[in-house]
């Protein structure tokens, strides 16, 4: 799919991407009106290495990843809804928790998100609060631990027989025990506590509607190109000239007259004859719902008017006419030459011709033009197609029996064109 018929389809099925285009910001003013405010308050804290072993008073360093998974974790939140002095276990709260971790830092940021800004701000100094309680809880289990351990081992010690030795390590561990301060553990403090919100959080009013815009017009264009691939029928000659490719495309951009000199002309000119000296063979193909007598007349009149110009050594009358009927070799003329209705006797007409037209609608199926096309150009011959939207009158009965689709026709159809006079003679 190229950027030039992406931009054909835009220009044909602008209505699709207006209409989603509006679609689009309604959806998100409506958004905006069913959804309630949210509110964010942030708290931030710094998180401090505690002591690894009390004796040495060693520390380890900090991962930050991992205490900002311990911040977000269900018994941080199970502690805060118990300090706020709410029922439950915390999933909600939790539900409601981000925490960020700046690179390079050991500072954490715990953000909690409520319907009011109040209880936003309760909620992020209440995690904040519990986690660095269970922080320090963690470390001074360190410190008891180590003292159990002490005073088990002076314990083991003095139920043995008294010795110089006993008693030196026994005094040992005494002072070990003694030079340990679980005073100096702290976790971490706060560094920022949170304020509550005055407005709401989230890219705000003007920027969802225009994102929820921006999101239809996607869309739509989406849905018109979607649209474009799967219609059946030709609409406008850009689509045709980027899926057929004939040779020219003449449309009535101005009057149905002007079409059919326009149409006219191309022909004469893409036949490579100079009508002054051969006949013009034209292989002339009407596809429903065009109609092929309206066809023919129009074309008629359009190359009488080329062939009379003033400006040319052309001649039109009734001896031009005398002449062309009786011999193709004649000059200043122009032959039709009957198309068929089947392949292989369009194959053949084409043969005998020295240009095809083919006389469309935008209402015409776009693949029956395309297998057209294709077909004819198989024989080397150059193709001009006419995209009339002029109304059209009403076609005969006969031309009311043909089918739309090609190559097949109505018997009753095959029969009027075998019984058609093989050469209309214009010129």
């Amino acid at each position: 799919m190229s950027f030039t018929y992406v931009l054909s389809t835009l220009r044909h099925r602008w209505l699709i991407m207006l209409i989603a285009l509006l679609l689009g910001g309604l959806g998100g003013a409506a958004y905006l009106e069913v959804t309630p405010d949210r509110y964010e308050a942030t708290t931030s804290l710094v998180v401090s290495p505690v002591v690894s072993n009390p004796l040495t008073g060693s520390r380890d360093d900090v991962n930050i990843r991992t205490e900002q998974e311990i911040l977000g974790s269900r018994e941080v939140a199970r502690r805060a809804v118990s300090a706020l002095g709410n029922d439950g276990t915390g999933e909600v709260l939790r539900g409601e928790v981000s925490v960020a971790a700046p690179m390079g830092s050991q500072i954490l940021q715990v953000t909690v998100r409520s319907d009011s800004p109040e209880e936003a701000a309760e909620g992020a100094d209440a995690i904040a609060a519990a986690y660095l309680e269970l922080r320090k809880e963690a470390a001074g289990n360190v410190t008891e631990r180590y003292l159990e351990s002490v005073d088990q081992q002076i314990e083991d010690l003095r139920d043995q027989p008294s010795s110089p030795t006993t008693e030196d390590l026994i005094e040992l561990l005494q002072q070990q025990r003694t030079s340990v301060t679980p005073s100096d553990q702290e976790p971490g403090r706060l560094i920022g506590a949170a304020v509550p919100p005055t407005e709401p959080s989230g890219p705000g009013e003007l920027i969802t509607i225009a994102g929820a815009t921006m999101a239809g017009l996607l869309l739509g264009i989406a849905a018109a190109v979607m649209r474009e691939r799967v219609d059946p029928l030709v609409r406008s000659a850009d689509r045709l000239e980027l899926t057929a490719r004939p040779d020219a495309v003449v449309t009535s951009k101005h009057s149905d007259d002007q079409f059919w000199v326009g149409l006219a002309d191309e022909a004469v000119r893409r036949s490579g004859v100079d009508p002054a000296h051969d006949p013009v063979r034209v292989l002339l193909h009407t596809v429903p719902p065009m109609p092929s007598r309206v066809a023919a007349d129009r074309l008629l009149t359009a190359v009488r008017g080329i062939l009379d110009d003033p400006g040319t050594a052309l001649a039109w009358g009734e001896e031009a006419r005398a002449r062309t009927k009786t011999s193709e070799d004649s000059c200043g003329c122009a032959v039709i030459v009957p198309s068929g209705s089947y392949r292989t006797s369009i194959v053949g007409a084409a043969r005998r011709s020295d240009v095809a037209v083919l006389a469309a609608t935008p209402r015409t199926s776009l693949k029956d033009l395309t297998d057209l096309v294709t077909v004819l150009r198989e024989t080397g011959l150059e193709v001009v197609v006419g995209l009339s939207d002029a109304p059209l009158p009403a076609p005969s009965t006969e031309e009311s029996e043909q089918k739309d689709s090609f190559p097949q026709r109505r018997h009753a159809a095959a029969m009027d064109a075998r019984r058609a006079d093989p050469a209309l003679v214009l010129g």
